[in-house]
């Protein structure tokens, strides 16, 4: 199952979901999972305490279909490393690794032509966001992207982080994003969490970090509804 984590607005929760989405699916069953670091920031590299320029073979490697494979990070874990200064990119990119288990990338806040096939290759598209009111704009503006590029929108799943209950503002947000996107919007939420901001520092999930966390517990979720979607997949 292919998860494209996507949002054109940066600092919404993208590395964090990619990172504990993919450490709790291998976690959690016996599927392999792939973690890729599209994003020149390579924050997902380094969340993983891994430094992006140590390898040879990275994330430009892998979309030019050049041989190499990902890192292994643990058990059913392994990460496409991120490059900083990624060549040029063809405009219609292969899909280059056939994948049994997960395969969750952690895209750039950025429309281009890279992002926009892959979306195309993607299963699903994960679009995180925060509880404020552009944010509704901002999934809006996507879906006509999407709508352009012929990608369906019953691919789009929305997750609300940083959600934070007792803020009138947080309720009204998510109870809109409700009415507007009901069909797309994930029931759960990630919760606003000072150990899911720290844990990325020490090169750590949240599962790793503070396992009896708020953010633990909200992505343990969230990997379990993933896994309900790959048993219905594998039913079809």
């Amino acid at each position: 199952m292919n998860i494209l984590i996507f949002n054109q607005k940066g600092g919404v929760g993208k590395t964090t979901t990619a990172l504990n989405l993919g450490v709790g699916l291998a976690r959690s069953s016996s599927f392999p999972v792939t973690l890729v670091d599209l994003d020149p920031q390579t924050h997902l590299t380094a969340a993983l305490g891994l430094k992006a320029e140590d390898f040879a073979w990275n994330v430009s490697d892998w979309l030019a279909n050049r041989k190499g494979s990902p890192h292994i990070i643990g058990d059913n874990l392994s990460l496409i490393v991120g490059d900083s200064q990624p060549e040029t990119m063809p405009t219609i990119v292969p899909f280059p690794i056939k994948h049994d288990g997960f395969f969750i990338i952690d895209a750039p806040p950025v429309w281009n032509q890279t992002v926009a096939h892959l979306m195309t290759q993607a299963d699903w598209i994960l679009t995180p966001l925060e509880p404020e009111f552009l944010s509704m704009q901002g999934v809006s503006r996507l879906f006509q992207t999407m709508e352009r590029q012929s990608i369906p929108r019953s691919r789009m799943r929305l997750l609300l982080c940083r959600f934070d209950a007792r803020l009138v503002v947080h309720r009204e947000v998510r109870e809109n994003l409700t009415q507007r996107f009901s069909d797309n919007l994930l029931n759960g939420v990630i919760r606003k969490s000072v150990r899911l901001a720290e844990s990325p520092s020490y090169g750590w999930s949240i599962f790793d970090y503070a396992p009896d966390s708020s953010g633990a517990n909200d992505y343990q979720s969230l990997t379990n509804y993933w896994l309900r979607q790959k048993h219905l997949k594998t039913q079809e």
